[in-house]
């Protein structure tokens, strides 16, 4: 008899390890992009510019382990309720990016699984215009496989993945879910979340490798269930509630 679920475990345990092994020089690179912004002062913005992408900005955000100086750019229109309707009007990306201040110089990790809808394409080209600096993290799949007059692309036809030099991918296929089960006629088993998580929490996590190697310690958020946690992050909430507007 199939075990559905430990298919499903080992499935995801390749694919991510397919992600680490390809793709080290990339790491390193947006994880100096990351490691350079904390050296500046700087805060690191997150927008996951589209239905289940948007949770890394939940993800990144004020999490045990991750770091203090995350700003994620939160749009209730985008968010799961709305979908499809908010990732598919492009003229929220400069209000979104103005609301939270977006500018010359600042470091955007722009998560969204399919790359293609037409808030991802309009928050990228904004980002062009204005002189942010991008991480995408997305896949190639999806955006090659899907018409370029399909209704739910930008306009312009573009995909998230040729946009950028630094670009992460999650080798997230077409449709997302990787387990085929006999008598149900669609793949389940979703697959996208895992590696958008898994990317963001790498970059950071070679991004602290870089600055400890360079005699910078960090700012690492503590959790605030253990002994302790809350009175370490003192000194992070004085430094950065006046910056990030959900801390």
């Amino acid at each position: 008899m199939r075990d559905f679920m430990k298919e499903y475990l080992n499935e995801l345990e390749r694919r991510l390890e397919m992600i680490l092994e390809n793709q080290r020089e990339m790491f390193d690179r947006a994880a100096r992009m990351i490691a350079d912004q904390i050296k500046a002062d700087k805060l690191v913005y997150v927008f996951g510019s589209g239905g289940h992408s948007n949770m890394m900005g939940e993800e990144m955000f004020h999490r045990a382990g991750g770091l203090a100086c995350i700003s994620p750019l939160f749009a209730d229109s985008i968010r799961i309720p709305h979908i499809p309707f908010g990732e598919r009007c492009a003229q929220l990306a400069p209000y979104i990016l103005d609301a939270y201040n977006v500018g010359k110089d600042d470091l955007l990790i722009l998560v969204n699984g399919y790359g293609i809808n037409p808030v991802t394409i309009e928050t990228a080209l904004e980002c062009q215009k204005r002189g942010v600096k991008v991480i995408a993290v997305t896949s190639t799949d999806y955006a090659e496989k899907l018409p370029k007059d399909f209704h739910g692309r930008h306009p312009s036809g573009k995909n998230l993945h040729e946009m950028f030099p630094v670009t992460l991918l999650t080798y997230m296929e077409y449709g997302d879910a990787i387990l085929e089960m006999p008598g149900i006629a669609s793949k389940i088993g979703p697959y996208s979340t895992f590696s958008n998580a898994f990317i963001c929490n790498a970059m950071v996590i070679r991004a602290c490798e870089f600055l400890v190697n360079e005699g910078i310690e960090p700012p690492i958020i503590n959790s605030i269930n253990v002994e302790g946690g809350l009175e370490k992050n003192q000194k992070l909430y004085a430094k950065y509630r006046p910056l990030i507007k959900w801390l």
